[in-house]
């Protein structure tokens, strides 16, 4: 129950930086203050503050009090995408996201043209297949999870280890940016196009020409974003 209450006191913690209620280089209140703002014991403010400070996200300076620290000095991806989240569109979020897909991805399928084993390449056409079979009955969902599930295996083919987890503090954005565009006929039917291109580059072994379909796949995306979301 305590658990509950520490999260609940996070969300709390961060609706009120998202509105402006504490402010970078300014003291937050005084514990008795802050325990009745987030409307729970000391104990469990305390061990708010404690994972708050954890993540960077502020700065416990004994004596003169806790403050919030500057968003770039965060070290928890997944708050700040939460964060990010709250205070930004649909489509902004989405622009950022590709922004750094493309960062990312373009890279990888040059190095999972060179490095993919036959498995990871059946993989990636069971993936195709299955997307494709959703998206003609409208399956949306499976669509969403064939998309992440097609990427993914194309990270893995890098056979880098710290590849993963780096896209990993992102995954719920992903899932729930995916969720939108995998709803729309017209994008699911770009995506099907784009990821047949980059499978076929990875299964030639092609390096730059798997890389160009990424990037092809990441402008088609972003152009997906501004035409049909708000």
């Amino acid at each position: 129950m305590r658990r509950d209450l520490v999260s609940q006191g996070i969300d709390r913690m961060l609706d009120g930086i998202a509105a402006g209620e504490f402010t970078v280089g300014t003291p937050l209140p005084a514990e008795a203050d802050l325990a009745a703002y987030l409307d729970v014991s000391r104990p469990t403010m305390r061990e708010v503050i404690r994972i708050l400070s954890d993540r960077g996200i502020v700065d416990v300076r004994h004596g003169r009090g806790t403050f919030l620290l500057p968003r770039e000095q965060w070290r928890s991806v997944e708050t700040l995408v939460c964060m990010v989240s709250r205070d930004m569109s649909e489509k902004e979020v989405g622009d950022h996201l590709v922004e750094i897909r493309r960062m990312i991805e373009v890279g990888s399928c040059g190095h999972a043209a060179r490095r993919a084993t036959s498995a990871d390449i059946a993989e990636m056409h069971r993936q195709v297949q299955i997307y494709d079979a959703a998206s003609a009955v409208g399956d949306a969902s499976t669509c969403r999870d064939s998309d992440m599930a097609f990427h993914h295996q194309i990270f893995l083919a890098t056979r880098n280890p710290f590849l993963t987890a780096i896209m990993q503090p992102l995954n719920d954005a992903l899932v729930a940016s995916r969720e939108l565009t995998s709803s729309i006929p017209e994008i699911r039917e770009h995506a099907s196009w784009h990821h047949r291109e980059i499978l076929a580059a990875i299964e030639a072994r092609d390096e730059e020409g798997a890389k160009n379909a990424m990037r092809a796949h990441m402008d088609q995306t972003s152009e997906d974003i501004a035409a049909h979301l708000e």
